[in-house]
């Protein structure tokens, strides 16, 4: 039973790690998601999706704009990109709505792999 369940989760996982290579949006997802597991600073509110969709790099932010030729500037606070970084940390209009404890969270949880 144990052979069989382990067979499995090898299998799943495989098949999960190619998946995720065929994605080219999944770059940020893969160097921080390295096994498939229950993540802790996930739940149902909507900061917990935020994160998600940053760490898999599927918000949809205006710098994907500049492919169709429209503006790219956040519409929030007037800079001239809005991309991963200035929506998750430089934007002031944001500044407020930061849930400053779930970063912290994701952090801490993850710091093996920043350093």
């Amino acid at each position: 039973k144990i052979e069989i369940k382990n067979k499995v989760k090898k299998w799943d996982t495989q098949k999960w790690r190619e998946e995720l290579e065929k994605r080219t949006s999944t770059h940020i997802y893969r160097i921080f998601k390295t096994e498939i597991k229950v993540e802790q600073c996930y739940d149902n509110r909507l900061e917990s999706k935020i994160l998600f969709q940053a760490r898999a790099n599927t918000l949809e932010l205006n710098k994907r704009k500049r492919y169709k030729q429209e503006d790219p500037k956040c519409e929030l606070c007037g800079y001239k990109e809005e991309n991963l970084i200035h929506f998750l940390i430089e934007c002031k209009e944001l500044e407020e709505s930061r849930n400053k404890e779930l970063i912290k969270k994701c952090k801490d949880e993850n710091k093996e792999l920043m350093a």
